[in-house]
């Protein structure tokens, strides 16, 4: 036998990649309070593990590193993480000097930053967007509202993380480096806040329902109040609403507060007959 054959290196496969990919997407079934996704993590993590390791003991030992403490946002931007990880183990699995302190030590500094981004795209951004539209359908009598929202929230979750990871992936840990530096994230943020805010702004004014029933005459003339208020600005006194409650927020008040306001405004402003409970039609 040919002592100078080198031993090929290993190489992840791009189903190892994928299964990985997809398991991190119950890394918090299995939550705990010691380690949070710690044992989700690792679990996701075997399809790679197995591939690069051949023995129990080195499979058991690459394993091993995972299980501490993780928790970030595992859905959308978050993935570029397990795929920074998986890069890393292959480079370690050749010969490459990766330790384990090297792996841990950039998960657990990117965790945090995405988190803070994957949570604001997710819960603050596609999210409320996709169920404003959807809720509105819904509200409709339209069915397809629900179905609407389910598939395009998994089809934008899948789609964002699968990049993600790939990113991580192919990049490695310059990646995020690169992208964080660059201001791509942010921007993106950013294009979604402000569609983000459009929807909500028109929620604003077709889900928040305030009329007035004062009328009144001037001379011979019959003024109706609700009318003129509509003429100068549609939805004026939902606009004057959301304006309130937001000015409230940013005074620093609890929602618990705002909400016993507005039973207290509405049900005097009721009594006085200056607000009223609009009729159909």
């Amino acid at each position: 036998m040919d002592q100078s054959i080198e031993k090929q290196p290993v190489k992840l496969r791009k189903i190892d990649l994928i299964k990985h990919w997809l398991g991190g997407y119950s890394q918090e079934t299995c939550y705990n309070y010691e380690r949070l996704q710690a044992l989700g993590t690792t679990q996701a993590i075997i399809p790679v593990i197995k591939r690069l390791y051949k023995t129990k003991e080195e499979r058991a030992k690459a394993l091993k590193k995972y299980m501490v403490f993780f928790n970030t946002e595992p859905s959308f931007i978050g993935t570029v993480i397990p795929g920074i990880a998986a890069s890393m183990e292959e480079q370690a699995a050749n010969g490459v000097n990766v330790t384990e302190e090297d792996i841990n030590s950039l998960r657990t500094g990117l965790m945090g930053p995405m988190a803070g981004i994957g949570d604001t795209v997710s819960q603050g951004i596609v999210y409320p967007i996709l169920a404003g539209i959807a809720c509105s359908l819904a509200l409709a009598g339209n069915l397809a509202g629900p179905i609407m929202f389910e598939i395009f929230y998994k089809a934008i979750m899948l789609i964002s993380g699968y990049t993600m990871y790939m990113i991580g992936y192919k990049k490695g840990k310059s990646a995020i480096l690169n992208l964080l530096r660059a201001g791509t994230l942010n921007r993106v943020t950013e294009i979604f806040s402000i569609v983000g805010l459009m929807v909500i702004g028109s929620m604003a004014a077709t889900r928040v329902t305030i009329v007035t029933p004062i009328a009144f005459t001037v001379g011979e003339v019959g003024v109706n109040l609700q009318k003129v208020l509509d003429s100068l600005l549609p939805s004026l006194l939902p606009l004057i609403a959301v304006l309130a409650v937001w000015k409230l927020l940013v005074k620093g008040k609890s929602p618990t507060y705002i909400i016993a306001v507005l039973f207290v405004v509405g049900i005097v402003c009721s009594l006085l007959g200056i607000l009223s409970v609009p009729t159909a039609g």
